[in-house]
């Protein structure tokens, strides 16, 4: 395994798994480009209410409340939903920790949705929270 490291957080991975990065987001794509992990990080000034600001990002995506779940992953708490969306199987996180709101998505094709899902978990489950000083 691996640590994949950001300013505000960090996740181990396996070592075939590819990682991609842009302004917004890292893209995780799996060995056999089945599927791809998103990750995007929304960062806060300071400490805040991260209840509040997980309900204020499912709003602004306008996720209904009742179709998602509480979740925890590694230092994050937040909710999770799996969905068809068009040709793809998802799976989504709206994840918070003291500064950081975090926004994860998981996206195959639906007849692959149980190939990756176990190692999906174990990565995400490895998310921690940066010390900052």
């Amino acid at each position: 395994m691996r640590e994949l490291e950001t300013d505000w957080w960090f996740l181990s991975l396996p070592e075939d798994w590819v990682v991609d990065q842009d302004d917004d987001s890292i893209v995780i794509t799996d060995p056999d480009e089945v599927g791809v992990i998103t990750l995007t990080s929304l960062i806060t000034d300071g400490e805040r209410d991260i209840e509040a600001g997980i309900h204020a990002l499912l709003e602004s995506l306008d996720v209904n409340l009742k179709s998602v779940e509480p979740t925890m992953l590694g230092d994050f708490d937040g909710f999770y939903q799996e969905f068809v969306d068009g040709d793809d199987w998802v799976r989504e996180w709206y994840l918070g920790s003291e500064h950081c709101l975090l926004l994860v998505s998981y996206d195959c094709d639906p007849e692959n949705r149980m190939m990756d899902r176990e190692v999906v978990d174990q990565i995400l489950d490895t998310l921690s929270l940066k010390e900052t000083s």
